[in-house]
């Protein structure tokens, strides 16, 4: 170790306060694992209110350990990366990754959030669900929309005006040449695209990951099978319970098939 640990634990102590700033370490923290986030997210991952962490960033920012990038989405600055990466380097904690310069593709957290990007793309005719991918990944649309616009920026997605319905021009992203040139290099992906199954698994229960269209096929199974059962009796319920077994059987099928093609 570069540093005697004594000093390094003295200048911490003497940035952030470990007795009385609980809450600006855990906002450290969790953005050096989680990437760029939400006052919103953070609030809710680390148990305080969004007043509290308002602010905690507030502070955190006179001290120039955060930026706000955009909206209210805060990463670590450069100095705020130094700092962890001491810590880090002080305690061998394992579970907090190595902070490295933001590059995408080459970050972890960006190449995750890239893989669930061009995989929805794939699966949605091109067209990115933005509130979709949002919600299975957990993560506010503004976050999201951060990531969009990095790889925006390195042509992988771009932004279009597509009509509704009614004739309304509605702003949507979609993936470009080069984006699907990316993703066919990356091994998951280049399963998935060969796997029928699982791709006609996800399009009917219009989800992005299998555990996600697992548990909805479930749910549908359990909300609806009690009323088969209980209208079983009635003439015409018969044929819609034989529709409704077919149905159990064909997901059933799908989804081993999904799931042995996927090894």
């Amino acid at each position: 170790m570069n540093h005697n640990i004594f000093d390094v634990l003295r200048e911490l102590d003497s940035i952030v306060d470990f007795g009385r700033a609980k809450i600006q370490w855990d906002i450290l923290l969790y953005i050096a694992s989680k990437g760029p986030s939400s006052v919103s997210e953070i609030a809710e991952a680390t148990n305080n209110s969004r007043k509290a962490v308002l602010d905690a960033i507030r502070k955190l920012t006179d001290k120039e350990l955060v930026v706000k990038i955009k909206y209210d989405i805060y990463d670590l600055s450069e100095k705020g990366k130094e700092i962890l990466n001491k810590l880090n380097d002080l305690t061998h904690y394992t579970t907090l990754p190595k902070i490295e310069d933001e590059i995408p593709l080459n970050n972890s957290i960006q190449y995750f959030y890239l893989i669930e990007m061009l995989k929805a793309s794939l699966i949605n005719s091109d067209v990115l669900p933005v509130e979709k991918v949002s919600r299975e990944l957990g993560i506010s649309t503004q976050t999201l929309k951060y990531y969009i616009d990095l790889f925006a920026e390195k042509g992988i997605f771009k932004k279009i005006n597509k009509k509704t319905l009614f004739g309304h021009a509605k702003q949507c992203y979609i993936i470009t040449s080069e984006g699907k040139k990316l993703a066919y290099r990356i091994p998951s992906l280049i399963k998935m695209k060969n796997n029928i199954f699982l791709r006609f698994l996800l399009k009917v229960t219009f989800s992005l990951r299998y555990d996600t269209a697992l548990i909805k096929i479930m749910i549908f199974l359990a909300l609806t099978s009690p009323i088969i059962i209980y209208y079983l009796n009635v003439p015409f319920m018969r044929y819609i319970g034989i529709v409704w077994l077919y149905v159990l059987i064909f997901f059933t099928l799908l989804s081993v098939y999904a799931y042995i093609t996927a090894k």
